[in-house]
C-alpha cells in the first residue's frame, strides 16, 4: 500500500496560523488519496448503536461479496466499507434496501464532502415510483431524466425498465437530505 506512494516535499504545505502550526498536501497528493479511497461506501445503521464484529458478521452474510473488503470503524456510529472489487462495490450500494435487527443501514458512497459528525447521513439511498406516468413515457433515458430532477438515478426496478409494470416506474437513487426535497 505505501511501498507505490512518494511524498515529495514540495508535496508538504507547512504554515503557522496564529502561531498555530497547519500542514496541508498538494491536489496530486490529494488525488492519489482520494483514488485509494474511490471504491469506498459509509454505512450508518440508524436507529441503535451497532459494534464492529457484529456489523462484519451481519454484512457479510447478507451481501455475499465475492471478494473479501475492509471494514472500518470511525466517530458518530459510522462505518467504512472498503471493497476490492466494482461489482461488489455497484451491488451494496444498489440491491438493498438493506435490513439488521430490524432497522435500515444507510449506504452511500464516500465522497470529499462525507463527514462523520454530521448525526445522520446527508445522503441516502431510496426507491423512489412514479404514479401515473403515461406508458409511452417508459423509455430509459426519459425516467432517468425525471429521475435526475430529484437525485443521482443509480438502478431501476427490471419490470419497470421493461414496462411490464403499468401503474407506475420505480428507480433507486441517491437524495440529498441538505437539500429541499421534491414531491
Amino acid at each position: 500500500m505505501d511501498k507505490d506512494f512518494i511524498l515529495l516535499d514540495d508535496d508538504i504545505i507547512r504554515t503557522n496560523v496564529n502561531r498555530i502550526p497547519t500542514i496541508e498536501f498538494s491536489d496530486c497528493v490529494k488525488e492519489i488519496l482520494y483514488k485509494e479511497i474511490e471504491m469506498t461506501i459509509v454505512l450508518k445503521l440508524l436507529g441503535r448503536n451497532i459494534i464492529y464484529n457484529v456489523l462484519f458478521n451481519r454484512i457479510t452474510s447478507l451481501w455475499r461479496p465475492i471478494q473479501p473488503f475492509q471494514l472500518m470503524d470511525i466517530k458518530n456510529g459510522y462505518f467504512l466499507a472498503k471493497f476490492q472489487n466494482r461489482e461488489d462495490y455497484d451491488k451494496v450500494l444498489t440491491q438493498g434496501p438493506w435490513i439488521i435487527f430490524g432497522q435500515y443501514l444507510t449506504v452511500q458512497p464516500w465522497t470529499k464532502e462525507f463527514s462523520p459528525l454530521q448525526p445522520y447521513p446527508s445522503v441516502v439511498l431510496a426507491w423512489i415510483r412514479l404514479p401515473r406516468l403515461p406508458g409511452f413515457m417508459y423509455k430509459r433515458k426519459i425516467l432517468e431524466a425525471i429521475g435526475n430532477m430529484i437525485g443521482k438515478v443509480v438502478k431501476f426496478d427490471f419490470k419497470t425498465d421493461n414496462r411490464t409494470r403499468g401503474r407506475f416506474a420505480r428507480m433507486a437513487l441517491f437524495i440529498n437530505l441538505d437539500k429541499p426535497l421534491i414531491s
